[in-house]
């Protein structure tokens, strides 16, 4: 279902949310279910770059859409509804591309560079952020590019990495180093996909979002030129990092509302004596959906960082708590039989609780751009 067949479906405007951004991209996506989806996203990351969807944050001035935030959360839930494991990769490439946007709206010829190269193409970009390592903060990264006269060599391993086989260009956080291995600060490095030394190994063995293409990417001595390292120096490099952290908190809680969405359209056929259960569910969705709008709103608003960071993190707080339980009642609401005709349902509900892993989790928020966060954001609670 593709959210406007059943009237009181969460997602009722599906259609809206994607051609406004890419047209003709619902119709693509709807000739194929969200469990054959499942099965190989492949057509949707097609369907995403041909419609120009890859384009929606990248700024206009540099040849893409430059969707509001508030447009990108409707989206990527509307995404998620139809295409789960598609959502969950493409937030890999939208927070990178929304954050690099910021800095080359700033003036920056480099990052403006950068976007433009990636809106002529149409490119897909994997992203190699943060680890979350128990007992580390997020500034202990396990990539670090060499300088090496015209050029960096880079070396890393990074897994899993979603969209490691349909990405065009993996954007890499990396260690700068001096060829004596002496540490000159941070960067992104932006790798061509198929350049030597560039290796995917398998990974991924769950089969929650088995098609987001998440295996281990691992680099060896990859030559990048200079052109392709993006130095994250002084207030640059503190802007960049916070506003990467901010836009992956609003498209990873948008993507994981739509797969809840996804679910209770699926369920909502089925639900029988668990009507009641089922409509309880879907106002919750509708009421998390809200609150990350509003978080969204912050940042179309221009109000400051600080305010827009915590605003985003207590939104996927707030989402990554009650998925679970939604999950379950819509479950319920299905009913026995339903259960036992297929997994494609328990998949789902399943899948919600994996907004929980991704960083910055609670209790290892420490690291670059997140001192920006108030304490009682900042800790586990």
């Amino acid at each position: 279902m593709t959210g406007s067949v059943i009237e009181d479906v969460p997602v009722a405007d599906t259609g809206t949310r994607l051609d406004s951004v890419a047209g003709g991209l619902h119709a693509v996506l709807g000739a194929r279910s969200p469990e054959e989806h499942e099965q190989d996203a492949g057509t949707a990351f097609a369907a995403l770059k041909d419609s120009g969807a890859t384009r929606m944050l990248v700024p206009v001035r540099c040849g893409g859409t430059g969707a509001s935030a508030s447009a990108a959360v409707r989206f990527q839930l509307a995404l998620g509804s139809m295409a789960p494991s598609a959502a969950i990769a493409t937030t890999m490439h939208h927070y990178k591309i929304a954050a690099l946007g910021r800095v080359a709206e700033s003036g920056d010829a480099h990052a403006r560079a950068i976007l433009e190269d990636i809106a002529a193409g149409a490119k897909l970009i994997a992203s190699g952020g943060a680890e979350s390592t128990p007992g580390r903060d997020l500034r202990t990264l396990g990539s670090w590019a060499t300088r090496d006269g015209e050029e960096y060599l880079v070396t890393g391993l990074k897994r899993p990495c979603s969209l490691s086989r349909s990405m065009d260009t993996l954007s890499l956080m990396v260690e700068l180093r001096a060829p004596d291995g002496t540490p000159e600060g941070y960067a992104q490095a932006f790798v061509p996909a198929d350049a030597a030394g560039v290796e995917r190994e398998a990974f991924w063995q769950s089969p929650v979002f088995l098609s987001a293409e998440s295996h281990a990417v691992r680099l060896s001595d990859v030559r990048v030129p200079h052109e392709g390292i993006f130095p994250l120096r002084g207030e640059v490099g503190r802007r960049f990092a916070a506003d990467c952290y901010l836009w992956f908190q609003l498209l990873i809680s948008a993507s994981y509302l739509g797969i809840a969405c996804c679910l209770a359209e699926a369920t909502a056929t089925s639900r029988r004596a668990g009507a009641g259960r089922w409509t309880a569910a879907v106002e919750r969705i509708r009421r998390l959906e809200a609150e990350v709008l509003d978080a969204a709103r912050a940042v179309d608003d221009g109000r400051p960082v600080g305010e827009q960071l915590n605003l985003a993190v207590r939104a996927r707080d707030r989402v990554e708590d009650d998925l679970g339980d939604i999950g379950g009642r819509l479950l319920r609401a299905a009913g026995g039989a339903t259960f036992a005709r297929t997994g494609f349902y328990t998949m789902l509900a399943g899948a919600l609780n994996a907004i929980a892993f991704h960083p910055p989790q609670r209790g290892a928020r420490e690291g670059i751009g997140l001192e920006l966060l108030d304490p009682e954001t900042r800790k586990y609670v």
